[in-house]
C-alpha cells in the first residue's frame, strides 16, 4: 500500500502544482486557461534548451526557465489578451484559450525545434539516485517533486494568509467590485496571477520532463486531468485545489492495485478516474446558477455579436456556398486521382465539423465531444455495414442516429451548468471515450480498426476516389440544408435569443434546455454520419482517429474560418486535409509543417474581435466591392473623368 500511497503523492503533487496555476488565472480574469499544459510544455523545452543543448548549469537554466522566461510569458498573455477578455462572452473566452492552446505546441516547435527527445534530465540532472525511505523506492526527481509540493503548499499559506498580495487576492476573488472600491486595481491583480499562474505551469513542466519526456499530448492530458481538482475547487478556492489534487493522485495510483487485470479497465480506469470525477463534481455541485449569472453578465457583448452579424447580406452565403461547391467538382475534373481522393477525404471531415454549426454557431455552446460523437458513427457503421452485413448507406445514416442519444445524454447531463462547465463536461465524457470505450479490442483491433468497405447505391457503385466525393458532396449538402432549416425554424430562432439572452428567454416562457438538447441531438447526428463518412473514406473505423485532442484542433480551425455558416465546415475539412499533404509533397522545411496548426490556433484567438470567422470577413469584403460597384464613382470623381475625356 505505501509504494502506491508515496507515487499518488508524486502524481498528486503534479496536479496540485497545475491546479494551482490554473485556479490562479481564473480569478483573477474569470478566464480558464485551456493552454496551461502547452505552456508547461514550452516552458520544459525551454529548460531543455538551456541545460542539455546550450550546455548551462542546471540551476541557471531551471531559474531561467521558471522564474523568468515564464512569468513574462504569463505577463505577455495577460496584456495582449486575457485583460482584453474581462467583458467577451464566455464562448469566446472559451474558444481564444483553445486557439491558444492549438497555436502554442507548433509555436514550440519552431522555437526550439521538433527533434525527439529521449530520457530528459529533470531537476535532478542526468545521475538520478533512488532512495528508499519505508521500503520504497524514490527517485531524485519524484523527491524534488514532493519537496516541491510541500514548498508550493506552504508558500500558498503564507500568500493568502500573511502578504498585502494575498489579501488583494482573496479580496478580487470573493468580491471585485469591492474590492476595486476599496482602491485594490484589479488589473494589477490580474497580471501577477497570471505570471505567477504561468510559472506554476512552468513549474510543473519541468517536473513532468523526466517523468513523461517531451511529449507534447502527455503533458496537456496530465494537466487537464488536474481540472477535476479545479472544478472540486469551484474554480476559486486555492486551498481545496490544493489538496483536491493531492487526493486525486492517491486515489488515482490506489486504482492501479485494485484495478482488474484484464479487459479495457485494467489500462484505461486510472487514467479515466480524474475525468469521471470532474463530471461528477459538476453534477454534484449544480453550477447552474452560476452559469446563468455569467450568461446574464455577457448578454450585452452576445447582443452585440447578433447585429454585427447581420451585416452580411442575404445573397453572399447561397452564392458563396455554391461557388466553393463548384470549385471542389471542377478540382475533382482537373485534379489527378491522388488529390482527389485527399479532397474527398476533407469533404468527409467537413461534414464532422458541419455538426459544430449547429451546437456552437446556433446554440452558442463549446461542445469538446464532437470528434467522440463522430467515433461513435464510425464504429456503429463498420459495425453493421461490415460485421452485420447492412447496406452501407442505412449502416450510415443509423450509425448517426446511434450517436443522437449519447449526444442527448451528455447535453441532460451538461446544458444546466452554464458555458464553461458544459465545454468541461463535454471535455471529460471525451477523454473517458478515449480511454474507456473507444480501446475495447472489438473496435480498436489492437489498433488497424474495423474494417469497412465504400457504399453503393443500386447501379452507383461510390469506390473510387472521384464517384466517392460527389457521395461526399451529396451527403454535406443535405446535412447542410438540414442545419439551414433548423437555423430558420422556431428552435433555431430560439437558439439565436438565448445567444443573445437566455435569461430573456426563460422569461417569454421558452425552454432554453430543450432547445439545447435539440441543438446536441442534431449535431450529434451530423458528426455521426461524419464519422461513418470519414471511414468509408479510409476502408476502415479506427477509434484513434477520434482523439479528443484532435477535436480540440478540430474545433480551432472551424471557428477560424467560421462557426456560423455551412461553408466554412466545408472549407475547413478540406484546408485541414490538404495543407499537410501539400507541405509533405512539395518537400518543404520541417518547420512549414507547423504554420497550418499555429495560424488555425491564431485564427481561433481571433475569434475574440470577429466572431464570425474569415468566411464572414470575407462576405463583408465582397459586399462592400459590390455596393461601390454599384454606385460608381462618387460624383466629383465622376466630373474629373468626364473633363479627362474631353
Amino acid at each position: 500500500m505505501t509504494p502506491y500511497i508515496v507515487g499518488g503523492l508524486v502524481l498528486g503533487g503534479v496536479y496540485a502544482i497545475s491546479a494551482v496555476g490554473l485556479v490562479m488565472t481564473y480569478v483573477s480574469s474569470k478566464v480558464l486557461n485551456f493552454a496551461h499544459g502547452a505552456i508547461a510544455f514550452f516552458v520544459a523545452m525551454a529548460f531543455y534548451q538551456f541545460h542539455t543543448r546550450w550546455s548551462w548549469p542546471l540551476p541557471l537554466a531551471a531559474v531561467v526557465a521558471v522564474v523568468v522566461l515564464a512569468p513574462a510569458l504569463g505577463l505577455v498573455l495577460w496584456l495582449i489578451l486575457a485583460r482584453n477578455l474581462a467583458q467577451a462572452s464566455s464562448v469566446v473566452m472559451l474558444v481564444t484559450t483553445i486557439g491558444l492552446y492549438v497555436a502554442f505546441t507548433p509555436l514550440t516547435f519552431l522555437v526550439f525545434g521538433n527533434q525527439p527527445v529521449f530520457e530528459p534530465p529533470g531537476l535532478a540532472g542526468s545521475n538520478v539516485r533512488v532512495f528508499h525511505p519505508l521500503g520504497v523506492a524514490i527517485n531524485e526527481n519524484q523527491l524534488i517533486v514532493l519537496l516541491g509540493t510541500i514548498a508550493i503548499g506552504a508558500g500558498l499559506v503564507v500568500l493568502l494568509r500573511l502578504t498585502t498580495a494575498g489579501l488583494m487576492i482573496r479580496a478580487v476573488v470573493d468580491s471585485p467590485g469591492l474590492s476595486s472600491l476599496a482602491g485594490t486595481d484589479p488589473r494589477i491583480v490580474g497580471a501577477a496571477s497570471w505570471a505567477l499562474g504561468c510559472m506554476l505551469a512552468g513549474f510543473s513542466g519541468v517536473l513532468l520532463t523526466p517523468l513523461l519526456g517531451l511529449q507534447p499530448a502527455a503533458f496537456t492530458l496530465l494537466v487537464v486531468a488536474s481540472l477535476s481538482a479545479v472544478v472540486a475547487a469551484r474554480l476559486v478556492s486555492l486551498p481545496l485545489a490544493f489538496g483536491g489534487a493531492l487526493l486525486l493522485g492517491i486515489v488515482q495510483e490506489l486504482s492501479v492495485k485494485y484495478a482488474p487485470s484484464s479487459g479495457v479497465l485494467s489500462a484505461g480506469l486510472r487514467p479515466s478516474l480524474p475525468f469521471a470525477l470532474m463530471i461528477v463534481f459538476l453534477l454534484a455541485y449544480g453550477l447552474r446558477g452560476r452559469g446563468q449569472a455569467m450568461a446574464v453578465r455577457r448578454a450585452v457583448t452576445r447582443a452585440v455579436v447578433e447585429v454585427d452579424e447581420a451585416r452580411t447580406a442575404a445573397w453572399v452565403r447561397p452564392v458563396g456556398f455554391g461557388a466553393i461547391v463548384a470549385l471542389v467538382v471542377l478540382a475533382s475534373l482537373v485534379l489527378p486521382q491522388y488529390w482527389v481522393g485527399i479532397v474527398g477525404s476533407g469533404v468527409c471531415l467537413g461534414i464532422a465539423l458541419l455538426s459544430y454549426s449547429v451546437v456552437t454557431g446556433q446554440a452558442g455552446v463549446i461542445s469538446l465531444c464532437q470528434i467522440s460523437f463522430a467515433g461513435v458513427g464510425a464504429i456503429t457503421t463498420a459495425q453493421l455495414a461490415n460485421n452485420d452485413h447492412w447496406p452501407a448507406l442505412i449502416a450510415l445514416v443509423v450509425g448517426g442516429l446511434v450517436a443522437v442519444p449519447v449526444a442527448l445524454v451528455v447535453a441532460m447531463l451538461a446544458v444546466r451548468l452554464g458555458d464553461l462547465f458544459v465545454a468541461l463536461a463535454t471535455l471529460g465524457f471525451a477523454l473517458l471515450m478515449d480511454n474507456l470505450v473507444f480501446p475495447v479490442n472489438h473496435f480498436d483491433q489492437d489498433g488497424a480498426g474495423m474494417s469497412v468497405d465504400r457504399p453503393s447505391l443500386g447501379p452507383l457503385h461510390f469506390l473510387g476516389d472521384r464517384s466517392f466525393l460527389y457521395l461526399g458532396l451529396a451527403v454535406f449538402l443535405l446535412l447542410a440544408l438540414l442545419v439551414r432549416n433548423l437555423r430558420r425554424s422556431g428552435t433555431g430562432m430560439t437558439l439565436v435569443a438565448i445567444r443573445s439572452s437566455e435569461t430573456g428567454v426563460a422569461t417569454l416562457g421558452l425552454s432554453v434546455v430543450r432547445a439545447k438538447l435539440v441543438a446536441f441531438g442534431v449535431s450529434g447526428f451530423i458528426a455521426g454520419v461524419g464519422g461513418g463518412m470519414l471511414a468509408f473514406y479510409d476502408l476502415r473505423a479506427r477509434p484513434a482517429q477520434f482523439d479528443t485532442l484532435d477535436g480540440i484542433i478540430w474545433l480551432a480551425v472551424v471557428v477560424t474560418l467560421g462557426v456560423r455558416t455551412s461553408v466554412g465546415p466545408l472549407l475547413a475539412g478540406i484546408l485541414y486535409a490538404v495543407i499537410p499533404e501539400l507541405i509533405g509533397t512539395w518537400s518543404l522545411p520541417e518547420w512549414v509543417g507547423q504554420l497550418p496548426p499555429l495560424l488555425f490556433g491564431l485564427g481561433a484567438i481571433g475569434l475574440a474581435r470577429e466572431p464570425r470567422g474569415v468566411v464572414a470577413q470575407t462576405s463583408d469584403q465582397w459586399v462592400r466591392l459590390a455596393q461601390r460597384l454599384r454606385a460608381g464613382p462618387p460624383p466629383q470623381q465622376a466630373s474629373e473623368a468626364a473633363v479627362s475625356l474631353r
